[in-house]
């Protein structure tokens, strides 16, 4: 844990990590988006709630940690943040992206697709980095007896809207795929095969 500089070995494998947890992340979301889709169009049981559950769960994790991975590469420290910096940033960063997008919608430059102006408000809920830490930590982060009792549809109609911007907003960059799959180091280089080189030979 320590300070590095843009561009150098630190920042490189730090910028590897991020593309990996985008990429997860990315895969999560369109778990959770496939299981959704079954759910509207098919009906609502157990076992799709569980599946839908387990995948947006999934994504809220990977979304969180990648983050504060970020923030770290912002901050050119791989520190960890306490709690309350880490609310702080992700509020921050939450709030930055709706102002992008009410922009957009003010000033024309947003796609044809994009809702209305009435669908984002002018401020980020003061509570909702905090609500996603928790939530994240309960939900996928820890085994926690709460997990029981709280509500993940509720956070999901509260919050998702600040989550997808977020997603969204860093699809551009980190979920970019050139027509070859990008080096991520020992990431990529995993294998189940048996070789004459494979550790403990």
């Amino acid at each position: 844990m320590a300070k590095f500089t843009t561009g150098d070995e630190t920042d490189q494998a730090l910028c590897a990590a991020l593309k990996h947890e985008f990429l997860r992340c990315r895969g999560a979301f369109d778990s959770f988006a496939a299981s959704a889709e079954q759910m509207i169009l098919q009906g609502e049981n157990r076992d799709i709630a569980v599946r839908t559950y387990n995948a947006y769960a999934w994504f809220l994790h990977l979304l969180y940690e990648f983050l504060l991975a970020a923030v770290q590469r912002e901050r050119n420290d791989t520190k960890p943040l306490d709690h309350e910096l880490a609310d702080q940033y992700i509020h921050s960063i939450a709030q930055r992206v709706l102002i992008k997008r009410r922009e957009a919608i003010l000033n024309g430059t947003a796609p044809a697709w994009e809702n209305h102006i009435c669908a984002f408000p002018e401020r980020v809920p003061s509570e909702f980095a905090s609500e996603f830490r928790k939530t994240r930590n309960t939900i996928s982060g820890h085994v926690k007896h709460q997990r029981h009792s709280l509500s993940l549809t509720t956070f999901y109609h509260r919050y998702h809207k600040y989550l997808y911007m977020m997603y969204f907003d860093s699809l551009g960059h980190w979920g970019y795929m050139t027509d070859e799959f990008p080096d991520l180091g020992e990431i990529t280089a995993f294998s189940v095969t048996i070789t004459e080189q494979s550790p403990g030979n």
